[in-house]
């Protein structure tokens, strides 16, 4: 028998680049995320789960009311723990 649990870990963002007309555009804190993807492997780990599967989530924001942008907004893992036939 298997036993699954899924974790959104959610990408923060930060000001990153000037964009159109020198306005801000924000961009993911890609070492705040690799921490947090971390700390949630070592958790699930701890509590006898493996890493099955990761998708990272992408985003759309407009940008002065004409120009979409696409980011990470965020990682969903999959884990999957095994319990030994009975």
């Amino acid at each position: 028998m298997k036993d699954y649990k899924t974790v959104f870990v959610e990408a923060t963002e930060v000001k990153q680049k000037k964009g159109f007309l020198q306005s801000s555009i924000m961009g993911v804190n890609g070492d705040d995320l690799a921490r947090n993807i971390q700390a949630v492997i070592r958790e699930m780990t701890a509590e006898g789960y493996s890493l099955k599967s990761s998708e990272t989530i992408q985003s759309t924001k407009v940008y002065m009311s004409s120009y979409p942008y696409s980011f990470t907004s965020g990682v969903i893992l999959i884990f999957e723990r095994n319990f030994a036939a009975q």
